[in-house]
């Protein structure tokens, strides 16, 4: 196999995280050539092309996010938008004094439209209220079964080692709601969550296909319920689940805290097929 030239399509500057955690773990020299679905549209393609040229190997990888509850990358944006409408909503008043917190549900449930006359009524509310709050009185109020907000100045004695002393923050408080709780079982997964692992699955067949001589890596970004999950419970969702011959390979990417101070990516490998090996 000859090398490849480098062509353009992904920021070439730009070292992938997961294939620099790949050519140290074993040892390959993977280099960025080709972001083959934005050169090739015409037909389903991975979304990036790497070679080895030591080993004389190709490598393609598909990266895809999932999310269970299903509704949670909605809920989730939900959640900066309610906090961006306050942030302006409220933002002619100083928050010199001290720290100030707004608290509301985790995963806000609704649309756009409905929660904007929900925060516009709390932030009226906020300003109305503002001089008692700054004396130490602490606001909440409950709309509905869905939605409640509270407000109050953080007291010196119960704010966290490392938050600002003034301004404003946002705390999201409950848990992601789901039929199961926190408990997805991998023997039986709801059907929600299998149509979307089938239509990840029917896509990379058709990237991957053309690729036979490749690599072929499907890097999971996992979100809600899915994104503590441990490679145990993958492992036994892919035994009933059984992903198509033409991934070879299937990480989970995520990118969380790593320590007390530093965000960072976590890579780990759930499925594998030993004539598969990276």
């Amino acid at each position: 196999m000859s090398c490849l030239p480098e062509s353009g399509g992904c920021e070439k500057a730009y070292t992938d995280p997961f294939v620099t955690y790949l050519n140290e773990l074993m040892g390959t020299k993977y280099v960025y050539r080709n972001c083959l679905d934005a050169n090739d549209s015409s037909t389903p393609q991975p979304e990036t092309l790497y070679e080895d040229c030591t080993r004389g190997r190709q490598l393609v990888i598909e990266r895809k996010s999932i999310s269970w509850p299903s509704d949670y990358p909605h809920r989730h944006s939900n959640d900066h938008f309610v906090a961006d409408l306050f942030s302006k909503e409220l933002s002619d008043i100083s928050f010199a004094d001290g720290l100030y917190e707004i608290s509301l549900p985790l995963l806000i449930n609704g649309t756009e439209k409905e929660l904007q006359p929900f925060v516009l009524a709390a932030a009226t509310t906020i300003r109305r209220m503002w001089p008692q709050v700054a004396k130490g009185k602490t606001l909440r109020r409950v709309v509905n079964d869905r939605w409640w907000w509270g407000f109050r100045q953080v007291p010196d004695w119960d704010r966290e080692d490392d938050e600002p002393k003034k301004g404003l923050k946002f705390s999201w408080v409950g848990k992601p709601i789901t039929q199961l709780g926190d408990f997805v079982d991998p023997n039986n997964l709801p059907e929600q969550l299998v149509c979307a692992l089938n239509k990840i699955f029917s896509s990379c067949m058709k990237k991957f296909r053309p690729y036979s001589h490749a690599v072929k890596i499907l890097v999971l970004d996992p979100h809600g319920d899915l994104r503590h999950k441990d490679v145990d419970w993958w492992q036994q969702v892919f035994k009933n689940q059984v992903p198509p011959v033409e991934i070879g390979e299937i990480w989970s990417g995520t990118f969380d805290w790593i320590d007390n101070y530093s965000r960072g990516w976590t890579f780990e490998r759930l499925h594998c097929p030993q004539n598969n090996l990276a």
